[in-house]
C-alpha cells in the first residue's frame, strides 16, 4: 500500500511538473529566444549605440532582425546607429546564427565545466541536432566560424582597401561585419543599398555568394564535408543520405532558379549589365534568395513572375543545422519523394535506394503545413492593417521575415507599428521553428487509451 501510494504521488508530480513553465527544452528555447531580442532592443536603445532618436519597436524589430539572422530593417544601419550598435548587431548576428545556447557552452567548455544531459538536450533543441554529439557540433560550429568567416574578412578586407580605397580601420570594420552577416544568412549591410553598388565587383558578389552556401549547407554537412572526405580514395563511408539530399537540393535551387531570373529579367532589371554581370548577378539572386537577405538589383523593381519565385525559394529556405531559415530543403525533398510515390502507386517513400520513416514523412507535412498557415495567417493581419499595400508585396515581406531571408520589396520602413510588431512575431517563429513553438506551448503527455478509428474521404 506503501510503494502504491508513493507511485502514485510521483507520477502527479511528474504531470504537475510536464505544465510548468520551462519543463522541457522547447520552451526553454522559446522562452531565450524571446528575450534574447528583448536584450538586444535594450543594448541598442543605449544613448552611445544610436545617432538619433530611436523607439522601442524598431530598436526591438531591429534586435529581432538580427538576432534571428533574418535582415529585414526599419531603419538604415549605416545611418542610424553608431559603431558600437553596429557592433552590436554584429554581435547579435553572430549568437543568433550559431545558436542561443552557442555561448553559454564554449563559456563552459573553456572553464572545463562538464557539459550535463540537460545541457546538451538545450543544444540538440537549439540546434535541430541529436543529443549524442551535442558538444561535438558546438565545437565544429566555433570552428567553421573562426575558419571561413576569417577567410572571407581577410579576403574582403584588402579588397575594400586596395580596390575600394577605404581607410584601414573602415575597411576593417565593413569586412568583420559584412563576412559575419554574409556566414549567418542575415543580410545586414553598411552600404545602405545592400550590394547594389557592387554589381559588378565579382570578388564581393563570388565571396558572398561562397559565404552564404557554405552557411546554408548546414553543419552537419560541413563537417561531413571536412572530416570524412568522400571525394577521395581513402574514404571511410560514402555521402550520407542527408549529405547527399542537401547538396543535390542545394544545387537544384541555385541552377535552376538562375536561369529563370536570367530569362525573365534579361531585358529588365539586367537589360544595363554586360553579358557576364548577367549571369552573375541571376546566380547571386538564387543564391540570396533562399535565405541571406542580400541584394545587388533593386527588388521592388523586380517582374511580379521573378518576384513569385522568390517566395516560393524564401519559404524552402536554407538546410536543417544551418544558419538559414524555411521549410528546409530537406523537408521539400521529403514531400516530394512521397507525392511522387502516391502518384506512382508506391506505398514505401524511398531515396537512392534507402527507405524514409513514417516520422521522417510526417514531419515534413506538419512542418509545411504548419508553416503556410502561419504565412498565410500573417499576411491576413498585413492585409488588415496595410490596405493600401498590394498583397504580392505583403506575402513577399511575411514569407521573407518567416524564412529568415531579409529581402524585401522596400515596404518595411513605412509599416506601421501594429505591422512591425506582427513581423517580429513572424521573424520569431521563423527562426525557432513553428513545430518547436507549438511543442513548447501544446506538449501534453501521450495518452493511454486511444479512439475507435474511422475512414474519412479524402481527395
Amino acid at each position: 500500500m506503501f510503494c502504491d501510494s508513493a507511485t502514485e504521488r510521483f507520477e502527479k508530480t511528474a504531470k504537475r511538473r510536464r505544465y510548468r513553465l520551462l519543463d522541457t527544452p522547447a520552451k526553454r528555447i522559446a522562452l531565450y529566444y524571446l528575450l534574447f531580442s528583448l536584450a538586444g532592443a535594450c543594448l541598442l536603445l543605449l544613448p552611445f549605440a544610436h545617432r538619433h532618436s530611436l523607439s522601442f519597436v524598431d530598436a526591438w524589430f531591429t534586435a529581432a532582425s538580427a538576432g534571428y539572422v533574418t535582415g529585414l530593417s526599419v531603419v538604415t544601419t549605416r545611418t542610424a546607429f553608431t559603431p558600437i550598435g553596429q557592433g552590436i548587431i554584429a554581435l547579435l548576428i553572430q549568437i543568433g546564427g550559431s545558436g542561443i545556447t552557442f555561448v553559454t557552452t564554449v563559456f563552459f567548455l573553456l572553464a572545463r565545466r562538464r557539459i550535463n544531459l540537460h545541457e546538451r538536450m538545450l543544444i540538440a533543441q537549439d540546434r535541430n541536432a541529436s543529443v549524442h554529439g551535442a558538444v561535438r557540433l558546438i565545437l565544429h560550429i566555433l570552428y567553421y566560424d573562426l575558419i571561413i568567416e576569417g577567410s572571407a574578412l581577410l579576403i574582403l578586407f584588402f579588397h575594400f582597401h586596395f580596390v575600394h580605397g577605404y581607410p584601414w580601420l573602415r575597411a576593417a570594420g565593413i569586412a568583420t561585419f559584412h563576412a559575419i552577416s554574409a556566414f549567418n544568412n542575415a543580410g545586414f549591410d553598411l552600404w545602405g543599398n545592400s550590394l547594389i553598388g557592387f554589381q559588378r565587383d565579382v570578388l564581393v558578389i563570388l565571396i558572398t555568394g561562397l559565404l552564404i552556401i557554405t552557411g546554408g549547407l548546414g553543419f552537419a554537412v560541413l563537417t561531413e564535408i571536412a572530416e570524412e572526405r568522400p571525394w577521395s580514395r581513402q574514404a571511410k563511408r560514402k555521402w550520407s543520405l542527408h549529405a547527399r539530399v542537401v547538396l543535390q537540393m542545394t544545387a537544384i535551387l541555385l541552377f535552376v532558379p538562375t536561369l529563370i531570373f536570367l530569362v525573365r529579367e534579361w531585358n529588365d532589371i539586367f537589360q544595363n549589365l554586360p553579358f557576364g554581370y548577367k549571369i552573375l548577378n541571376a546566380w547571386f539572386q538564387s543564391v540570396t534568395t533562399r535565405t541571406a537577405g542580400f541584394n545587388s538589383v533593386d527588388i521592388g523593381q523586380l517582374t511580379q513572375t521573378s518576384l513569385m519565385l522568390m517566395i516560393i525559394l524564401m519559404f524552402i529556405g536554407a538546410s536543417p543545422n544551418s544558419t538559414g531559415g524555411g521549410i528546409k530543403t530537406t523537408t521539400f525533398y521529403v514531400l516530394v519523394r512521397f507525392y511522387a510515390a502516391r502518384i506512382t502507386g508506391r506505398r514505401e517513400v524511398t531515396s537512392q535506394q534507402r527507405r524514409l520513416t513514417n516520422e521522417d514523412v510526417l514531419k515534413a507535412h506538419a512542418a509545411f503545413g504548419v508553416s503556410l498557415l502561419v504565412v498565410l495567417g500573417m499576411v491576413f493581419l498585413l492585409t488588415w492593417l496595410e490596405p493600401n499595400i498590394s498583397f504580392l508585396r505583403l506575402l513577399f515581406e511575411v514569407t521573407s521575415a518567416f524564412g529568415t531571408v531579409g529581402l524585401t520589396t522596400g515596404i518595411t520602413p513605412g509599416l506601421s507599428t501594429a505591422a512591425k510588431l506582427v513581423l517580429i512575431v513572424t521573424m520569431y517563429l521563423g527562426r525557432i521553428g513553428v513545430l518547436t513553438f507549438l511543442v513548447s506551448i501544446a506538449e501534453r503527455p501521450e495518452p493511454k487509451a486511444h479512439y475507435v478509428k474511422e475512414s474519412m474521404y479524402i481527395g
